[in-house]
């Protein structure tokens, strides 16, 4: 088939649209800068890079074209697609040789490539292949083998952007880290995913527009047909659907698989497009009338062959006939069928139908009240006072679990977004009214029962809590529902924890745990507060494993479902526990997708309480240089919950004044924490958190020079602690450690950091043990008291880069510089404080050795060679290989005699 102009303008804009503004796969673009550097010098190579399309390789060429010129290297480009094979290299001159889209290399040109590829071995010629290997020929393949196998081929498979390189290509936007999950950190996917919301054509657009030029009529049928379908569909449906034989649809789907627009997937001989991204646009291309009548053809067909409602609601809410009353009910069954696993799709369902159903009818009140239910699911705005006075006084012409349902939904996304007045009165109207008008279904008086206790522990109200937590608990258990008793059972494990029952509340945790342990994640769905609330729990008894696997579970759930409504909470209670477990990294990442939530709806105080972890996150991960910017950090969380009311949200100021105390404003955090929490007695608190914060206050004096007024705040703390978990404890034991190094008591404040690190490090509280260890080894340090320093510092030093907090690295570093060079192992080696592997690597990286190749030599990793590089720049006080060279030769002068630079 000739391509028309049009098509021509495509494809070349398919081409020259990637070579701008995407950011480079690093170590791939590293190695072929080395490499245009032996060219330089004379010395050939042959690259392959092979990836997804728009994975990046054609920007890659590109932008390794550019180096080329400017290191004025004679440069050769050159694509398969033209069709006219490989160019003809010859000469002495150092020479790049750019070769796109190997895959649609013809046989005849297969020759001249192993010539190339040989070529680099014996002149100055660096040859650069690009393709995508699903789409590479079976002969092109041999050949590409072949040279790998004789070592004249290095082959690099180019992998998905990281979330940083995501930011660099769309910019700092609110979605990032949804559209990064959703594209797969593919460049050509992102691009078309931010544009979504804009009708520009951007360059990702001609791409696949290109792509869809080069198909007949007949594939171009079939790939609609599948975009109609969403889901994978096999050669019948899809024949059906197109309006072709089998044979011709068999056959289209033959030429689609070989472009790599679609692939076969499960065990089935189904199809799909090779990315749902694909899919979506090639829908979009689809004109209006095309669509509705592909979607009637598609019920037709599922209705025919028996298909779940599910299934024909999404081609019946594309396409409603008006004439057919019988589909109305498919569409509120099948929302209702999959309200916890895609509230979305439920709510799209519900919407076309009440866009035909007469207002007043029977069937639009339950639509109404369903619609209301999948949108507070997806964390949407909705006006939940509608739910009690237009439709409860209707309530008798709903089904009662519908109603019911939704009236528990509503109480918990109240709840849990912080809007405990609007939860309340939805409990006591709203089940006053209930009922008097239809019996309360089972789950619903266990998901208030349990709301209500939740309600009491924010009031710090242990029996209430307590009663209706069993009352929850009895009445889940007498109807077999596994996860509101989970929920009850936590909230009775938080109630005992009030009460200051630490063993009883690890016996209920046990229990809450074990139950949602054993439910499949096709019932949790249908409940993911309950394991939010397991979560929690385990959180504020310090079971931190514990809490991170149920937490991480919960987080899981609500993405893949779209339950928007619980996954702020969950990620801001998961970071939290990230944090406190010393996985800095990581809880970064978890808080901010938390604000992406959170800005466009979220609380104040729920945006507050993730901007006041970030702060913390950030003031650990980051060097001392970065304070003021945390304290700016910290400021604005105070802003958000300053208006709130002194009980709303007490744990942001503290947070704020935890941060203050550290950084030199020690009056100022005091004053924050005795105001937040109601003064000395902090009775706006729970007793079980009270260490923490008497803590605060008594290193707040000490940096006041109070010595008297911290020996009052470890008193209150010790107080605090009794009949609490060892964890708890630890808290006490390190500020008595501070009291007593205060006093130039170095015995006793070193029993009493033995004690802490004990307690910490059985609940897994890494951070908070580094931090003691840090302590320990100042307080030592400052004692005169060198071997015991070290070891400390040691420990902390291991610690603290497992944590990757550059501030505590910082830290240590500076104390481990106080004391005197250690001279009692390897004859006074300024080595030895490297590990055996760190000298390995030292040893290689200065004889001139990269990364890339230590790694190779080793069998690591190239960012496990960095991650080493880092710590060995670290422990010996240098920045980079140059100065690390010195090192090493001023430790062993005759070392590296001899060897090549």
């Amino acid at each position: 088939m000739t391509p028309s102009p049009a098509d021509r303008l495509v494809r070349t804009r398919r081409k020259s649209g990637r070579t701008t503004g995407h950011p480079l796969p690093r170590t791939e673009f590293a190695a072929l800068r080395r490499q245009l550097d032996d060219l330089h010098a004379g010395t050939g190579a042959a690259v392959a890079l092979a990836g997804e399309p728009g994975i990046g390789k054609t920007t890659l060429i590109s932008a390794l074209a550019a180096q080329g010129r400017a290191h004025t290297l004679t440069v050769v480009a050159a694509t398969g697609r033209t069709g006219t094979g490989p160019p003809v290299v010859v000469g002495t001159e150092p020479t790049l040789v750019l070769l796109d889209d190997v895959h649609l290399l013809d046989t005849a040109h297969r020759d001249q490539m192993q010539l190339l590829i040989e070529l680099t071995t014996t002149a100055p010629v660096l040859l650069v292949l690009a393709y995508r290997d699903r789409q590479l020929s079976r002969g092109a393949a041999a050949v590409l083998s072949r040279a790998a196998a004789r070592g004249q081929l290095t082959q690099h498979r180019l992998g998905p952007l990281d979330l940083g390189q995501t930011r660099e290509l769309l910019g700092d936007r609110p979605d990032l880290t949804r559209l990064h999950a959703e594209g797969d950190g593919n460049p050509l996917y992102l691009q078309l995913l931010a544009a979504a919301d804009t009708e520009a054509m951007t360059d990702a657009h001609l791409i696949l527009l290109g792509e869809l030029a080069e198909l007949a009529d007949r594939e171009l049928r079939v790939a609609q047909a599948a975009a109609v379908l969403r889901t994978p569909g096999s050669a019948e449906l899809l024949a059906a659907v197109a309006e072709l034989d089998v044979t011709e649809t068999l056959s289209a789907l033959d030429t689609l698989t070989e472009l790599d627009l679609m692939r076969p997937v499960q065990l089935l001989p189904r199809f799909a497009f090779r990315h749902d991204v694909v899919r979506r646009f090639v829908y979009a291309q689809i004109g209006p009338s095309q669509r509705l009548a592909a979607h009637r053809r598609v019920e037709t067909e599922l209705l025919a062959r028996g298909a779940p409602v599910i299934q024909r609601a999404h081609h019946i809410a594309r396409a409603l006939d008006t004439g057919r009353p019988e589909q109305l009910p498919v569409l509120i069954d099948a929302a209702r069928s999959t309200m916890h696993d895609a509230p979305a799709d439920a709510l799209e369902w519900l919407e076309s139908a009440l866009q035909v159903l007469p207002e007043g009818d029977d069937r639009w009140y339950e639509a109404q009240v369903l619609a209301l239910r999948a949108q507070l699911l997806r964390g949407g705005r909705c006006d939940v006072q509608q739910l009690v006075h237009t439709f409860l006084p209707r309530a008798v012409r709903i089904p009662g679990g519908d109603f019911s349902s939704t009236m528990a939904v509503a109480v918990r996304v109240r709840r849990i977004q912080g809007r405990h007045a609007e939860a309340s009165v939805l409990i006591r109207e709203g089940l006053a009214a209930l009922r008097g008008t239809h019996p309360c279904a089972p789950s619903t008086a266990v998901a208030m029962h349990t709301e209500l206790a939740a309600l009491a522990l924010d009031r710090l109200d242990q029996e209430a809590a307590r009663l209706n937590a069993r009352e929850a608990a009895t009445i889940a258990r007498q109807h077999g529902d596994r996860l509101g008793e989970a929920a009850a059972v936590a909230q009775m494990a938080m109630a005992h924890l009030l009460a200051a029952d630490s063993d009883a509340a690890d016996r209920a945790a046990d229990i809450a745990a074990d139950l949602v342990d054993t439910t499949p994640d096709s019932s949790v769905v249908t409940n993911l507060p309950a394991l939010y609330l397991v979560g929690a729990t385990e959180d504020a008894l310090h079971r931190f494993t514990e809490a991170q696997r149920h937490l991480s579970r919960g987080a899981d759930e609500a993405r893949r479902t779209g339950q928007r409504f619980i996954l702020p909470a969950i990620l801001t209670s998961l970071g939290a526990v990230e944090l406190q477990r010393g996985l800095l990294d990581r809880a970064g990442r978890t808080l901010e997708e938390a604000a992406e939530l959170l800005e466009p709806e979220g609380t104040s105080t729920a945006r507050a309480s993730v901007a006041a972890l970030l702060a913390l996150v950030r003031y650990w991960r980051d060097s001392d240089r970065e304070a003021a910017a945390v304290i700016a950090l910290g400021d604005q969380a105070l802003a958000l919950v300053r208006d709130q009311g002194p009980a709303e949200d007490a744990i942001v100021p503290c947070l704020l004044a935890d941060l203050l105390i550290k950084v030199a404003e020690p009056e100022r955090g005091r004053r924050l924490i005795l105001d937040a929490l109601g003064g000395p007695e902090m009775p706006r608190i729970a007793p079980p958190n009270r260490s923490r914060w008497y803590e605060a206050l008594s290193t707040a004096a000490l940096r006041m020079g109070d010595t008297r007024d911290a020996s009052r705040w470890v008193d209150l703390a010790e107080a605090s602690v009794r009949n609490l978990s060892v964890s708890r404890q630890g808290f006490l034991m390190r500020a008595r450690m501070r009291l007593y190094a205060a006093r130039g008591e170095t015995s006793p404040a070193l029993a009493d950091a033995e004690q802490a690190v004990e307690c910490f490090a059985g609940r897994g509280l890494d951070l908070d043990l580094c931090r003691t260890m840090a302590a320990a080894g100042t307080v030592l340090v400052d004692a005169g008291r060198t071997d015991d320093a070290r070891a400390w510092l040691g420990r902390a030093a291991a610690l603290a880069e497992q944590c990757g907090s550059a501030r505590l690295v910082d830290r240590v570093r500076r104390q481990q510089s106080r004391l005197v060079p250690d001279t009692s192992t390897r004859g006074g080696d300024p080595l030895a404080v490297l590990t055996e592997r760190e000298r390995q690597i030292a040893d290689l990286v200065s004889r001139g050795m990269t990364s890339v190749e230590v790694a190779h030599g080793l069998f690591l990793s190239v960012r496990t060679v960095d991650t080493h590089l880092g710590r060995i720049y670290r422990k010996l006080g240098v920045s980079n290989r140059a100065s690390l060279a010195r090192a090493m030769l001023r430790s062993h002068p005759t070392a590296l005699a001899g060897e090549p630079r």
